[in-house]
């Protein structure tokens, strides 16, 4: 399994329990934030959602921006911050 973390820049903890320090400490590490109060992690995803013509995708929930895509299956209208549509 430990090539899969390696290939996608994942993480793994091996301890025997949750409650083990080693765990307590990585897992703190995850979450660390900068002097501007966002994460010093980067996660670099991009997510592609492909549908039918007959739907089309208008926004999303969470941290995204637009990748400005212009297919059939992208809604015309932009909603939020991120400018997703």
């Amino acid at each position: 399994m430990k090539s899969c973390f390696d290939n996608t820049g994942g993480y793994y903890v091996m301890t025997d329990s949750f409650g083990n320090p080693v765990f307590k400490e990585s897992f703190k590490k995850f979450f660390e934030v900068d002097a501007n109060g966002e994460l010093k992690m980067g996660f670099l995803s991009q997510i592609k959602h492909l549908c039918s013509k007959e739907v089309k995708i208008n926004g999303a929930v969470g941290q995204v921006t637009s990748l400005k895509l212009k297919t059939p299956y992208v809604s015309d209208t932009e909603i939020g911050l991120g400018g997703t549509n």
